[in-house]
Protein backbone atom coordinates (compact mmCIF):
# COMPACT_ATOMS: atom_id res chain seq x y z
CA UNK A 1 0.00 0.00 0.00
CA UNK A 2 0.99 3.44 -1.15
CA UNK A 3 1.09 6.33 1.21
CA UNK A 4 0.63 9.90 -0.72
CA UNK A 5 2.10 12.89 1.13
CA UNK A 6 -1.64 14.10 1.94
CA UNK A 7 -2.64 11.11 4.10
CA UNK A 8 0.40 11.14 5.86
CA UNK A 9 0.23 15.16 6.78
CA UNK A 10 -4.26 14.88 7.26
CA UNK A 11 -7.09 16.53 5.96
CA UNK A 12 -6.86 20.26 5.67
CA UNK A 13 -3.51 20.58 5.85
CA UNK A 14 -3.34 19.57 9.45
CA UNK A 15 -0.28 17.42 10.45
CA UNK A 16 -1.40 14.50 12.07
CA UNK A 17 -0.09 13.87 15.84
CA UNK A 18 2.65 10.66 15.66
CA UNK A 19 0.83 8.17 17.15
CA UNK A 20 -2.33 8.90 14.26
CA UNK A 21 0.71 8.92 11.31
CA UNK A 22 2.26 6.20 12.92
CA UNK A 23 -0.85 3.92 13.27
CA UNK A 24 -1.29 4.56 9.23
CA UNK A 25 2.26 3.97 8.70
CA UNK A 26 2.06 0.30 10.53
CA UNK A 27 -1.52 -0.24 8.45
CA UNK A 28 0.13 0.14 5.50
CA UNK A 29 2.95 -2.33 6.28
CA UNK A 30 0.19 -4.99 7.42
CA UNK A 31 -1.02 -5.01 3.89
CA UNK A 32 -4.67 -2.96 4.23
CA UNK A 33 -5.72 -2.46 0.42
CA UNK A 34 -8.80 -0.43 -1.01
CA UNK A 35 -10.12 0.91 2.40
CA UNK A 36 -10.45 -2.58 3.55
CA UNK A 37 -9.36 -3.00 6.83
CA UNK A 38 -7.34 -5.99 7.95
CA UNK A 39 -7.56 -7.79 10.95
CA UNK A 40 -3.75 -6.57 12.21
CA UNK A 41 -5.02 -3.64 11.22
CA UNK A 42 -7.87 -3.00 13.62
CA UNK A 43 -5.69 -4.58 16.30
CA UNK A 44 -3.66 -1.89 15.87
CA UNK A 45 -5.85 0.60 15.49
CA UNK A 46 -7.16 -0.32 18.71
CA UNK A 47 -4.11 -0.65 20.58
CA UNK A 48 -3.05 3.25 20.04
CA UNK A 49 -6.44 4.07 21.07
CA UNK A 50 -5.98 2.42 24.24
CA UNK A 51 -2.34 3.60 24.77
CA UNK A 52 -3.64 7.14 24.46
CA UNK A 53 -6.72 6.81 26.20
CA UNK A 54 -4.63 5.29 29.00
CA UNK A 55 -1.74 8.25 29.21
CA UNK A 56 -4.33 10.84 29.06
CA UNK A 57 -6.24 9.04 32.45
CA UNK A 58 -2.64 8.64 33.58
CA UNK A 59 -2.02 12.67 32.75
CA UNK A 60 -5.26 13.50 34.48
CA UNK A 61 -4.55 11.45 37.66
CA UNK A 62 -1.19 12.96 38.31
CA UNK A 63 -2.33 16.38 37.59
CA UNK A 64 -5.26 15.90 40.11
CA UNK A 65 -2.96 14.66 42.52
CA UNK A 66 0.01 17.27 42.13
CA UNK A 67 -2.86 19.91 41.98
CA UNK A 68 -3.97 18.87 45.82
CA UNK A 69 -2.31 19.65 49.00
CA UNK A 70 -0.31 17.26 51.24
CA UNK A 71 -0.98 16.97 54.78
CA UNK A 72 -0.64 13.88 57.27
CA UNK A 73 -3.41 13.46 59.75
CA UNK A 74 -2.75 11.36 62.99
CA UNK A 75 -5.31 9.00 65.49
CA UNK A 76 -4.37 7.46 69.02
CA UNK A 77 -6.14 4.58 69.35
CA UNK A 78 -7.98 2.26 67.17
CA UNK A 79 -11.55 3.06 68.20
CA UNK A 80 -14.92 3.02 66.99
CA UNK A 81 -15.00 7.06 67.20
CA UNK A 82 -11.99 7.15 64.58
CA UNK A 83 -15.15 6.71 61.98
CA UNK A 84 -14.47 10.92 61.78
CA UNK A 85 -11.40 10.19 60.01
CA UNK A 86 -12.16 6.90 58.59
CA UNK A 87 -15.09 8.14 56.52
CA UNK A 88 -14.19 11.17 55.27
CA UNK A 89 -10.87 9.54 53.88
CA UNK A 90 -12.88 6.29 52.75
CA UNK A 91 -15.49 8.26 51.02
CA UNK A 92 -13.12 10.53 49.14
CA UNK A 93 -13.97 13.80 51.04
CA UNK A 94 -10.41 15.15 51.56
CA UNK A 95 -9.81 14.70 47.94
CA UNK A 96 -13.08 16.76 47.53
CA UNK A 97 -11.72 19.50 49.15
CA UNK A 98 -8.78 19.39 47.39
CA UNK A 99 -6.05 17.26 49.95
CA UNK A 100 -4.12 14.61 49.58
CA UNK A 101 -4.90 13.48 53.31
CA UNK A 102 -2.11 10.54 54.70
CA UNK A 103 -4.07 9.03 58.07
CA UNK A 104 -1.63 7.28 60.69
CA UNK A 105 -1.83 5.71 63.81
CA UNK A 106 0.72 7.60 66.27
CA UNK A 107 -0.83 5.33 69.25
CA UNK A 108 0.54 7.60 72.13
CA UNK A 109 -1.77 10.86 72.83
CA UNK A 110 1.53 12.56 74.37
CA UNK A 111 3.62 11.81 71.35
CA UNK A 112 0.57 12.89 69.13
CA UNK A 113 1.22 16.38 71.08
CA UNK A 114 4.83 15.86 70.56
CA UNK A 115 4.54 15.64 66.44
CA UNK A 116 1.95 18.34 66.16
CA UNK A 117 4.34 20.75 68.23
CA UNK A 118 7.37 19.51 65.64
CA UNK A 119 5.10 20.26 63.00
CA UNK A 120 5.39 16.22 62.03
CA UNK A 121 1.32 16.15 61.57
CA UNK A 122 -0.55 19.01 60.68
CA UNK A 123 -3.66 17.68 62.46
CA UNK A 124 -4.68 14.78 64.73
CA UNK A 125 -7.79 13.36 66.25
CA UNK A 126 -7.00 12.78 69.60
CA UNK A 127 -8.44 13.05 73.05
CA UNK A 128 -9.01 16.09 74.72
CA UNK A 129 -6.58 15.22 77.95
CA UNK A 130 -3.63 15.70 75.91
CA UNK A 131 -4.29 19.04 74.18
CA UNK A 132 -4.39 20.53 78.00
CA UNK A 133 -1.53 19.07 79.09
CA UNK A 134 0.72 20.00 76.47
CA UNK A 135 -1.21 23.56 76.34
CA UNK A 136 0.03 24.27 79.28
CA UNK A 137 3.70 23.25 78.63
CA UNK A 138 3.55 26.25 75.75
CA UNK A 139 3.32 23.98 72.63
CA UNK A 140 0.61 25.97 71.22
CA UNK A 141 -1.79 22.98 70.34
CA UNK A 142 -5.15 24.07 70.46
CA UNK A 143 -8.44 22.50 70.10
CA UNK A 144 -10.67 23.38 66.80
CA UNK A 145 -13.30 20.66 66.58
CA UNK A 146 -14.92 19.10 69.72
CA UNK A 147 -15.84 15.82 68.27
CA UNK A 148 -17.47 14.07 71.17
CA UNK A 149 -18.19 16.02 74.39
CA UNK A 150 -19.22 14.12 77.25
CA UNK A 151 -17.55 11.28 79.01
CA UNK A 152 -17.87 8.73 76.86
CA UNK A 153 -16.88 5.66 78.58
CA UNK A 154 -18.26 2.96 80.69
CA UNK A 155 -16.82 1.07 83.57
CA UNK A 156 -16.14 -2.00 83.09
CA UNK A 157 -15.41 -4.67 86.05
CA UNK A 158 -14.63 -8.18 86.51
CA UNK A 159 -18.03 -10.33 87.25
CA UNK A 160 -17.32 -10.00 91.28
CA UNK A 161 -18.11 -6.86 91.63
CA UNK A 162 -21.81 -5.34 91.48
CA UNK A 163 -21.61 -1.98 91.83
CA UNK A 164 -19.51 1.48 92.22
CA UNK A 165 -19.14 0.63 95.86
CA UNK A 166 -16.90 -2.45 95.23
CA UNK A 167 -14.39 -0.47 93.66
CA UNK A 168 -13.26 0.29 97.35
CA UNK A 169 -10.01 -1.13 98.09
CA UNK A 170 -9.55 -2.49 94.17
CA UNK A 171 -7.62 -1.77 91.61
CA UNK A 172 -8.83 0.19 87.91
CA UNK A 173 -6.55 0.15 85.15
CA UNK A 174 -6.06 3.04 82.75
CA UNK A 175 -3.43 3.83 79.91
CA UNK A 176 -1.03 6.06 82.07
CA UNK A 177 -1.09 7.88 85.28
CA UNK A 178 -2.01 11.81 83.76
CA UNK A 179 -4.24 10.44 80.63
CA UNK A 180 -7.55 10.45 79.44
CA UNK A 181 -8.36 7.43 80.78
CA UNK A 182 -7.04 8.05 84.23
CA UNK A 183 -8.75 11.52 83.72
CA UNK A 184 -12.44 9.90 83.27
CA UNK A 185 -11.55 7.03 86.16
CA UNK A 186 -10.95 9.47 88.65
CA UNK A 187 -13.84 12.35 87.52
CA UNK A 188 -16.31 9.25 87.67
CA UNK A 189 -15.05 8.37 91.25
CA UNK A 190 -15.64 12.09 91.92
CA UNK A 191 -19.03 12.62 90.91
CA UNK A 192 -20.20 9.35 93.03
CA UNK A 193 -18.45 10.69 95.79
CA UNK A 194 -15.54 8.48 96.26
CA UNK A 195 -11.93 9.49 97.36
CA UNK A 196 -9.25 6.81 95.93
CA UNK A 197 -6.91 7.79 99.04
CA UNK A 198 -9.48 7.71 101.41
CA UNK A 199 -11.21 4.68 99.38
CA UNK A 200 -7.63 2.44 99.06
CA UNK A 201 -8.39 2.68 95.09
CA UNK A 202 -5.51 2.36 93.14
CA UNK A 203 -4.57 3.49 89.95
CA UNK A 204 -2.59 1.21 87.63
CA UNK A 205 -1.00 2.04 84.24
CA UNK A 206 -1.91 -0.57 82.11
CA UNK A 207 -1.34 0.49 78.10
CA UNK A 208 -4.07 0.95 75.51
CA UNK A 209 -7.75 -0.16 76.13
CA UNK A 210 -6.91 -3.53 74.63
CA UNK A 211 -4.67 -4.43 77.12
CA UNK A 212 -6.48 -3.07 80.22
CA UNK A 213 -9.17 -5.76 79.02
CA UNK A 214 -6.24 -8.28 79.09
CA UNK A 215 -5.75 -7.18 82.44
CA UNK A 216 -9.12 -7.48 83.45
CA UNK A 217 -9.25 -11.12 82.04
CA UNK A 218 -5.56 -12.12 83.77
CA UNK A 219 -6.91 -10.70 87.36
CA UNK A 220 -4.03 -8.16 86.97
CA UNK A 221 -6.84 -5.28 87.61
CA UNK A 222 -10.46 -5.16 88.75
CA UNK A 223 -12.01 -2.67 86.46
CA UNK A 224 -10.99 -0.27 84.10
CA UNK A 225 -12.84 2.35 81.58
CA UNK A 226 -13.66 1.49 77.83
CA UNK A 227 -15.04 2.72 74.57
CA UNK A 228 -19.14 2.14 74.97
CA UNK A 229 -18.95 0.38 72.27
CA UNK A 230 -16.84 -2.73 73.69
CA UNK A 231 -19.34 -2.84 76.89
CA UNK A 232 -21.83 -5.98 74.64
CA UNK A 233 -19.30 -7.85 74.05
CA UNK A 234 -17.38 -7.78 77.23
CA UNK A 235 -20.54 -8.69 79.18
CA UNK A 236 -21.01 -11.29 76.51
CA UNK A 237 -18.02 -12.35 78.19
CA UNK A 238 -18.72 -12.61 81.90
CA UNK A 239 -17.83 -8.99 82.61
CA UNK A 240 -19.41 -6.47 84.59
CA UNK A 241 -20.64 -3.09 83.17
CA UNK A 242 -20.31 -0.74 86.16
CA UNK A 243 -22.36 2.08 84.20
CA UNK A 244 -21.89 4.05 81.03
CA UNK A 245 -20.68 7.90 82.25
CA UNK A 246 -22.16 9.52 79.19
CA UNK A 247 -25.40 9.20 80.70
CA UNK A 248 -24.29 10.92 84.09
CA UNK A 249 -23.75 14.43 82.69
CA UNK A 250 -20.54 15.50 83.76
CA UNK A 251 -18.89 18.08 81.52
CA UNK A 252 -15.95 16.66 80.11
CA UNK A 253 -14.11 16.99 76.84
CA UNK A 254 -13.86 13.53 75.82
CA UNK A 255 -12.52 13.02 71.77
CA UNK A 256 -11.16 15.98 69.53
CA UNK A 257 -9.81 17.42 66.73
CA UNK A 258 -6.47 19.30 67.23
CA UNK A 259 -3.88 21.35 65.48
CA UNK A 260 -1.22 23.63 65.93
CA UNK A 261 -1.28 27.46 66.47
CA UNK A 262 1.86 28.18 64.59
CA UNK A 263 0.57 25.68 61.95
CA UNK A 264 -2.84 27.26 61.80
CA UNK A 265 -1.89 30.56 61.36
CA UNK A 266 0.51 29.00 58.59
CA UNK A 267 -2.10 26.87 56.77
CA UNK A 268 -5.50 27.96 58.04
CA UNK A 269 -6.90 26.95 54.80
CA UNK A 270 -5.84 23.65 54.29
CA UNK A 271 -6.71 23.06 57.92
CA UNK A 272 -10.07 24.70 56.93
CA UNK A 273 -10.70 22.22 54.50
CA UNK A 274 -9.93 19.55 56.40
CA UNK A 275 -12.65 20.54 59.28
CA UNK A 276 -15.03 20.53 56.22
CA UNK A 277 -13.96 16.81 55.24
CA UNK A 278 -14.69 16.08 59.08
CA UNK A 279 -17.91 17.35 59.24
CA UNK A 280 -19.11 16.11 56.09
CA UNK A 281 -18.16 12.89 57.43
CA UNK A 282 -19.56 13.10 60.69
CA UNK A 283 -23.19 14.03 58.78
CA UNK A 284 -22.44 11.43 56.30
CA UNK A 285 -22.39 8.63 59.70
CA UNK A 286 -25.16 10.14 61.22
CA UNK A 287 -27.62 9.57 58.37
CA UNK A 288 -29.37 6.00 58.49
CA UNK A 289 -28.94 5.35 54.50
CA UNK A 290 -25.24 5.70 54.86
CA UNK A 291 -25.16 2.45 57.52
CA UNK A 292 -24.05 -0.70 55.36
CA UNK A 293 -21.05 1.94 54.09
CA UNK A 294 -20.44 2.90 57.51
CA UNK A 295 -20.17 -0.64 59.12
CA UNK A 296 -17.96 -1.73 56.00
CA UNK A 297 -15.31 0.94 56.97
CA UNK A 298 -15.73 0.24 60.75
CA UNK A 299 -14.86 -3.59 59.94
CA UNK A 300 -12.14 -2.56 57.72
CA UNK A 301 -10.28 -1.03 60.11
CA UNK A 302 -10.99 -2.45 63.17
CA UNK A 303 -11.23 -6.22 62.22
CA UNK A 304 -14.69 -6.66 64.48
CA UNK A 305 -16.81 -9.27 63.40
CA UNK A 306 -20.38 -9.15 62.33
CA UNK A 307 -22.07 -8.54 65.93
CA UNK A 308 -18.80 -6.49 67.46
CA UNK A 309 -19.12 -4.23 64.12
CA UNK A 310 -22.69 -3.42 64.49
CA UNK A 311 -22.25 -2.38 68.45
CA UNK A 312 -19.84 -0.60 67.11
CA UNK A 313 -21.81 1.37 64.63
CA UNK A 314 -24.74 1.87 66.79
CA UNK A 315 -22.10 3.97 69.43
CA UNK A 316 -20.50 5.58 66.43
CA UNK A 317 -24.01 6.98 64.90
CA UNK A 318 -24.68 8.67 68.47
CA UNK A 319 -22.11 10.19 68.16
CA UNK A 320 -22.05 11.74 64.49
CA UNK A 321 -25.66 12.59 65.25
CA UNK A 322 -24.63 14.76 68.72
CA UNK A 323 -21.87 16.20 66.95
CA UNK A 324 -23.77 17.97 64.06
CA UNK A 325 -22.13 20.98 64.97
CA UNK A 326 -19.20 20.01 66.41
CA UNK A 327 -18.19 23.04 68.45
CA UNK A 328 -15.20 22.51 71.29
CA UNK A 329 -17.10 24.23 74.88
CA UNK A 330 -15.47 26.08 77.57
CA UNK A 331 -17.07 24.06 80.20
CA UNK A 332 -15.63 20.68 79.03
CA UNK A 333 -12.30 22.02 78.81
CA UNK A 334 -12.50 23.61 82.35
CA UNK A 335 -13.70 20.28 83.60
CA UNK A 336 -10.79 18.68 82.23
CA UNK A 337 -8.19 21.68 83.41
CA UNK A 338 -9.77 21.47 87.30
CA UNK A 339 -8.22 17.71 87.02
CA UNK A 340 -5.44 17.89 85.70
CA UNK A 341 -3.94 21.06 87.57
CA UNK A 342 -3.96 18.66 90.63
CA UNK A 343 -0.73 17.20 88.90
CA UNK A 344 0.29 19.47 86.89
CA UNK A 345 0.55 23.51 88.49
CA UNK A 346 1.37 24.60 85.22
CA UNK A 347 -2.13 23.80 84.07
CA UNK A 348 -3.96 26.07 86.46
CA UNK A 349 -2.34 28.83 84.75
CA UNK A 350 -4.27 28.61 81.20
CA UNK A 351 -7.80 29.00 80.68
CA UNK A 352 -10.51 27.41 77.87
CA UNK A 353 -9.68 30.08 75.86
CA UNK A 354 -6.21 29.57 75.40
CA UNK A 355 -6.85 25.94 74.56
CA UNK A 356 -9.71 26.46 71.72
CA UNK A 357 -10.10 27.73 68.36
CA UNK A 358 -14.02 27.57 67.29
CA UNK A 359 -13.54 30.05 64.31
CA UNK A 360 -12.85 27.35 61.79
CA UNK A 361 -16.07 25.82 62.72
CA UNK A 362 -17.72 29.19 63.36
CA UNK A 363 -17.31 29.67 59.67
CA UNK A 364 -18.28 26.85 58.19
CA UNK A 365 -21.80 27.35 60.42
CA UNK A 366 -22.03 30.93 59.66
CA UNK A 367 -21.75 30.03 55.78
CA UNK A 368 -24.98 27.64 56.10
CA UNK A 369 -22.32 24.56 55.28
CA UNK A 370 -23.42 22.17 57.74
CA UNK A 371 -26.75 22.47 57.35
CA UNK A 372 -26.82 21.63 53.85
CA UNK A 373 -25.37 18.59 54.63
CA UNK A 374 -28.49 17.19 56.05
CA UNK A 375 -31.16 18.33 52.77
Amino acid sequence: MTLSPYEIAGAEDRPLRPGCWRARMALAHKGSKGGKMSTAGLKIIRQVIFLNVAGLMLWAVVTQTSAQEKITISYSALAPSVVSLWIPHEEGFFRKYGLNAEIILIESGSLTSQALAAGEIGIAHNAGAPAIIANASGSGETIIMGLINSLEYSLIGTAMLKGMEDLKGKKIGVSRIGSSSHAAAAIALDHFKMDPSRDNITFIQSGTMTTRVSGLKAGSIDATVVDPSFVPFLKREGFKDLGYLGEIGIPYQHEVLVSNRSYLKQHRDQVLKAVKAVIEGIAFTAQERHAPEVKRVLGKYLKFDAAKTEDAYKAVKSYAVRARKPYPTAEDVNALIRFFAKYNPAVAKITAANVIDATLVEELDKSGFIDLLYK
